[in-house]
């Protein structure tokens, strides 16, 4: 079904980041020709190391932003928001349509989506998850994955099926360093998510409204009996988790593409990557960020891109096994 918006920014289509086994702009080592010439044990030489290094180190960072809601509403609710991919979808198409209505700058747009988002998880909560909060948690997971499905085909009816993309001029521009090469939208995003993480912890640790939400996280009865609306707090917590999401979606765009059915990738990843850096280390997401980050690009380095994906699971399974607090997180 054809989406009722412009489809002039979605000609160009690029492959998934992680959310599909192919990797987008990278030749598979194993399919590359050798001449007869070459030693058969051939190196891959330095500059495609440190290439993929960099490249990994800047999506890992991206990744502390897509999952720093989920990991934010799962440390103080204690609900996995299985339609958390949706909220990042969301914020995109929120600045792929401003781009092609009005030609707004996708960072320009960035209040917006957030403001958008965070209001669509605050009436997602005043309908829905507020009746159920003190039920069993399984009733949330399943609500949530419901919406996120319902929201999912919301966006299929706006914008079709079709892959669309956030371009701009400046986003695919190269910065040459030594010969490794990035782009400048990769460099914002990376600054970005940065600046969030270490906003919202600052946020947690200096402010009233923070050390609140705080102590609602550690201990929700003692939180109450001191005098904090804990369901304020909820509802504090999930209307920011929404925002955050919506940030995201903007960046999704403009280096990935965007889809109506992309959202339940999001929301695994951004579980894994909550686990890996543990509950309640918002910290922790950026370097947990990194480490699958790298990981999964020296994985389509030095054996194959169909194997990225398989990384991070693999890595998932490990951390649950020998640390289930995760890498960063307070042992229970």
């Amino acid at each position: 079904m054809r989406g009722i918006f412009p489809r002039c920014c979605s000609r160009r289509r690029r492959e998934p980041r992680w959310w599909s086994t192919r990797e987008s702009g990278r030749k598979d080592p194993s399919s590359i020709r050798r001449s007869p010439g070459e030693e058969s044990n051939l190196l891959i030489s330095t500059n495609t190391i440190v290439q993929s290094l960099l490249s990994g180190v800047l999506e890992g960072g991206n990744y502390a932003l897509y999952c720093l809601g989920l990991a934010f509403v799962f440390g103080i609710m204690r609900i996995i928001n299985m339609a958390h991919g949706e909220f990042v979808v969301l914020g995109g198409y929120v600045a792929y349509w401003l781009l092609v209505m009005w030609g707004v700058n996708p960072l320009l747009s960035l209040p917006l989506a957030a403001a958008i988002a965070g209001g669509t998880a605050l009436v997602v909560y005043r309908v829905f998850l507020q009746r159920i909060r003190t039920t069993a948690e399984l009733n949330t997971l399943i609500l949530t994955f419901g919406i996120g499905i319902f929201l999912a085909n919301l966006f299929l009816q706006f914008w079709s099926a079709d892959l669309r993309s956030i371009d701009v001029d400046w986003a695919q521009r190269p910065l040459s360093l030594g010969g490794i090469y990035i782009s400048l939208g990769e460099i914002a995003a990376f600054v970005l998510s940065l600046l969030c993480v270490l906003g919202l912890h600052a946020f947690l640790l200096k402010t009233k409204t923070g050390k609140a939400i705080r102590v609602t996280a550690i201990d929700r009865d003692a939180a109450a009996l001191s005098g904090i609306d804990v369901e304020r707090v909820d509802l504090l917590a999930f209307c920011i988790g929404g925002l955050l999401a919506g940030l995201a979606g903007p960046l999704l765009g403009m280096l990935s593409h965007l889809n109506p059915g992309i959202g339940i990738g999001v929301t695994i990843k951004a579980f894994i990557l909550t686990v890996l850096a543990g509950i309640g280390s918002i910290p922790g997401l950026i370097a947990a960020g990194m480490i699958l980050g790298v990981g999964e690009a020296m994985t389509v380095t030095f054996i194959n891109s169909s194997y990225r994906e398989l990384f991070g699971f693999g890595l998932f399974l490990v951390i649950l096994l020998i640390r289930p607090s995760g890498l960063f997180g307070r042992r229970v």
